[in-house]
């Protein structure tokens, strides 16, 4: 269940607070905890998920019929009121500050910052490329939307107003097999707070495919603390080794980068 609330929160936030200080200490704790002791094993593929890396991602997704009872019975409707602000987007990507728009769960998303990047990172045979930075304001309209999120980001003590940190990017393997994607080991946005596959970090490249030749597009979304959203200007990010499709290594883990927006 948890890994369909990510890819549909992923999805929404492609195209898509001012918390009290006791949540914002309890959530940065925890991101800083989980930074300390972050497990470098914790991308290696058990034997159980390397029997699920070989089936086809797609196969996690709800089912097409599924999807559209649920989308039918569940999904967010935005008040016509504000469908009439010239901010709102209904459809496609947000690349104007202070542009808005609403996911299926009933969050509103507000672009804070926007930065087009182009830097490279390469560990043989892949190639990562950051395409683009996105810092969100998201405020969650509906319980269900808290709930959504609380699950994503594994934390429970995440505000109904909160910032997230995107970083949009592709993945191309020059190599001659398939690629198992490690995903992030962190988004480290201080010198003590991080997002980890632990928590606060939402990798959408985790455990993805990319055969020979091919290239796919992904992110990553991080929770921001309220007190470094009007200050950050930069991140440091690595990227787990990934693994061939019989469990062997195939690339190392990426060198530690820096990215500023």
């Amino acid at each position: 269940m948890k890994k369909v609330i990510i890819f549909l929160l992923l999805s929404t936030l492609i195209l898509g607070g001012c918390g009290n200080s006791a949540h914002e200490a309890r959530y940065q704790a925890k991101g800083k905890t989980a930074f300390k002791n972050q497990n470098k094993n914790a991308h290696v593929p058990s034997e159980s998920d390397k029997q699920k890396n070989s089936s086809s991602v797609s196969s996690r997704i709800p089912s097409t019929k599924n999807a559209k009872n649920s989308k039918t019975t569940s999904q967010y409707v935005v008040p016509k009121s504000i469908k009439k602000s010239a901010k709102y987007v209904s459809h496609g990507a947000l690349t104007q500050p202070k542009q808005f728009s609403y996911d299926s769960f009933g969050t509103k998303l507000t672009l804070n910052k926007f930065k087009k990047v182009n830097q490279t990172i390469i560990t043989r045979p892949l190639k990562y490329q950051i395409t683009q930075v996105r810092l969100l304001k998201n405020e969650a309209k509906t319980e269900k939307a808290k709930k959504v999120v609380a699950t994503a980001f594994n934390n429970t003590d995440i505000n109904s107003t909160y910032y997230t940190l995107q970083i949009k990017y592709t993945i191309k393997n020059d190599g001659n097999t398939e690629a198992i994607i490690g995903g992030l080991n962190y988004v480290k946005l201080s010198s003590s707070y991080a997002g980890t596959p632990l928590s606060n970090m939402v990798d959408g490249s985790a455990g993805k495919h990319v055969g020979s030749g091919k290239t796919i597009s992904t992110n990553v979304m991080t929770l921001v603390p309220d007190n470094l959203v009007h200050s950050l200007k930069t991140c440091t990010i690595q990227f787990s080794g990934s693994y061939r499709t019989d469990g062997k290594n195939l690339s190392k883990e990426s060198l530690v980068t820096d990215i500023d927006f």
